[in-house]
């Protein structure tokens, strides 16, 4: 009897436990929903209106968020210095001018047949390394500058890999990491730049110097000026999307597992730190993440680093209307090609699918309209156009204007995509293959 007393109270307690679970998980999720309820869908902004009146709003609206770019655009008074000729690849070490106390430093790599006429160029965008930067995206180190080089074939040296594919590759170091870490300070600490742009963010930062970064490619009589693309993993592959949105000249965009969700309940966009006075070096005590030093093995020492300052206000208030969501910022890239890559739970996470949809519809309804890029012209100009012109002028006898009139009618819908893969956050093979064939396709390098 005593011991049938006690399975009952054992099981009793686990049942109990088991409950306490699922209420746990049942308020999360109803905190979720709440959360996503109040956030502004891209359907419901100014829906009555042309996309062009449409487009502005919203770019107003993420400027809102991010702060506004610098004013003057100042002379990019670049270096270039060839470093290593190795395996069919020049290395070049590249810095330009970003502000003015301020050089965006790179490795560019390039083909040797880039050397015999122009050839697309693709900017590569490095994830969160601690120190690593732009060395990590072409293959020279793991996340810390002491750590091995990582294997290309792993996609993390997607730098090294796409420019032996035969593209053209700019990998930047982005502020706080590689060589445009304030000695003073941690890596990843953005309190120095907040200390010197308290009305802007890191993201705008970066967004700004991919834009600089476009500019300096744009130099180069190497580099095909109209097909410019930008890729990144991580840190580097939401990098890329917001570069795509607020510039024109990025003419196609594949973003690998980037975050596309604010995940309010996180606090991940504008975390806030227990001072703004920037950490000064020997005289503050090392900080780092357990989960990140349980996930990597090592103590980071970084941080902290805040996306977006001014989003703060809607961490602090969770019932607050955000105004803008990322299903918009996909949209200011239409109709430019946009290749969005991430692992199967990060898109469940990330709310992903009905962003796409709403995404989907403005590619799929495009419209060549006055003041917006015509696809229809950038169809005309990028490799293949001839064979199509052929192969239909031949074998179904119709006319070049009705090709024309054909794809014009079209839209742009081929021109949004996306993929998952299985397994954990990484940028494997598969996605690796993907964005090779995405580049190929829409920079018109090769078709075969």
């Amino acid at each position: 009897m005593l011991i049938n007393l006690n399975v009952s109270r054992y099981f009793a307690a686990i049942c109990f436990f088991i409950c306490c679970l699922f209420l746990l998980y049942c308020e999360q999720t109803v905190q979720a929903a709440d959360q996503s309820a109040n956030i502004t869908r891209l359907s419901e902004i100014l829906p009555d209106k042309p996309w062009l009146e449409r487009r502005k709003e919203i770019q107003r609206r993420w400027l809102e968020l991010l702060g506004p770019f610098p004013d003057k655009v100042l002379p990019l008074e670049s270096k270039l210095e060839e470093v290593e000729q190795k395996d069919g690849l020049t290395r070049y070490h590249v810095s330009f001018q970003t502000e003015a106390d301020d050089r965006v430093t790179g490795w560019l790599l390039v083909p040797d047949e880039a050397k015999n006429k122009p050839t697309p160029a693709i900017i590569c965008i490095h994830s969160t390394t601690w120190g690593s930067g732009k060395d990590a995206t072409i293959g020279l180190s793991g996340r810390r500058p002491v750590d091995p080089p990582r294997d290309p074939q792993v996609g993390a040296a997607y730098g090294l890999t796409l420019a032996q594919h035969g593209f053209v590759t700019l990998s930047i170091d982005l502020l706080t990491d590689g060589e445009r870490i304030d000695p003073r300070h941690r890596v990843m600490d953005t309190r120095p730049f907040y200390q010197k742009h308290p009305e802007w963010s890191i993201v705008g930062k970066n967004t700004w110097d991919i834009m600089r970064s476009v500019d300096f490619l744009q130099t180069l009589d190497f580099v095909d000026h109209g097909q410019i693309g930008c890729t990144g993993w991580s840190l580097g592959g939401h990098t890329a999307l917001f570069a795509a949105a607020f510039d024109e000249r990025i003419t196609a965009t594949v973003s690998n597992g980037g975050v596309l969700d604010w995940w309010r309940q996180t606090a991940a966009w504008s975390r806030k730190p227990s001072s703004w006075t920037p950490w000064r070096k020997g005289i503050d005590a090392p900080t780092s993440s357990k989960k990140l030093e349980r996930r990597f093995g090592f103590k980071t020492n970084s941080g902290p680093y805040v996306y977006i300052k001014s989003f703060r206000p809607y961490i602090d208030d969770p019932t607050r209307q955000i105004p803008i969501d990322f299903d918009s910022l996909m949209a200011l890239v239409a109709p430019r090609p946009l290749l969005i890559i991430s692992t199967e739970h990060e898109f469940y996470r990330h709310r992903f699918f009905p962003k796409a949809q709403q995404t989907l519809e403005i590619y799929a309804n495009w419209k060549d309209a006055d003041g917006l890029p015509s696809v229809l012209k950038a169809r005309q100009e990028r490799r293949g156009y001839a064979e199509t012109l052929e192969y239909y002028g031949t074998q179904h006898l119709m006319k070049p204007e009705k090709i024309e009139r054909q794809l014009g009618e079209f839209g742009a819908g081929d021109c949004f995509s996306w993929f998952s893969f299985p397994g954990g956050h990484s940028f494997p093979g598969v996605a690796r293959r993907m964005t090779f064939a995405w580049f190929d396709r829409w920079l018109g390098r090769t078709l075969y």
